[in-house]
Parts: C-alpha cells; structure tokens; sequence
C-alpha cells in the first residue's frame, strides 16, 4: 500500500459527507476512527455507518470529530488477482459549513500518540 494524498478534503451535504476520490468504486472502502491498538490488528478500529443517497455512498457527519484519528483505504484486485490499492492513516484537523479536511498522519505519530495503552510493535500496524 502506499501513500498517494497529504490531505483530504471531502465534502459535506447537509448532514452527510461525500466520499473522496481517494476511493475506487470496486473493492473494500472504508473510513475507520482509530481508538487505540491491537495486539491482533494492529489498530483498534470503529468503522464508520453509511448509508446512501441515490446511488452514492455517503457517511454521517456526526462521526467526524476534530483532532480525531482516521483510517481511510481502498483495497481491491488488479488483473493478476493481487491485492491493490492505499491504505493510509489521516487526523480531522478542520469542519466547516462545507468541507471535512483530513491530513495525513504517519503511522509513526499514531504509534506514539496510544503507545501507552497496548505492547504493540510498529511492524504490526501496516
């Protein structure tokens, strides 16, 4: 997985946000706010609801909350059937009457941030 945006600004519709086009429309998307870590997984994660409106995948703008740490992927296959795609951790650092802006966050600084929760290596959250 790599890194492709240093921010991410998506769009708010009264009391939804769009998604980004950091998403594929095939695969497995999702946006999760990062609670903590896991010996397992690495992240411990709260996926955040959607629902849609016509045809577009929309979340609730109640789950965005400044300061928060967020997980934001797009997996899916490539022609050879490997798996493709970013996964990449983001903090809400604005919401305002339009846009929900996300900044990229090394791995590194969420590490530090909840260190003192779990005993989890760095090479578990990749």
């Amino acid at each position: 997985m790599t890194q492709n945006f240093m921010e991410i600004r998506m769009e708010i519709c009264s009391c939804f946000v769009r998604k980004h086009e950091y998403w594929k429309n095939r695969g497995k998307n999702w946006i999760a706010r990062i609670t903590g870590l896991d010996e397992k997984y690495g992240y411990r994660r709260e996926f955040l609801e959607t629902t849609r409106i016509g045809r577009e995948k929309v979340f609730f703008l109640k789950d965005f909350s400044t300061g928060e740490i967020y997980e934001i992927a797009s997996i899916h296959k490539n022609s050879s059937s490997s798996l493709k795609g970013v996964k990449d951790t983001f903090v809400c650092t604005e919401i305002s009457k339009t846009h929900i802006v996300l900044e990229f966050l090394p791995k590194e600084y969420v590490l530090e941030r909840f260190s003192s929760q779990v005993n989890v290596t760095a090479s578990l959250v990749q």
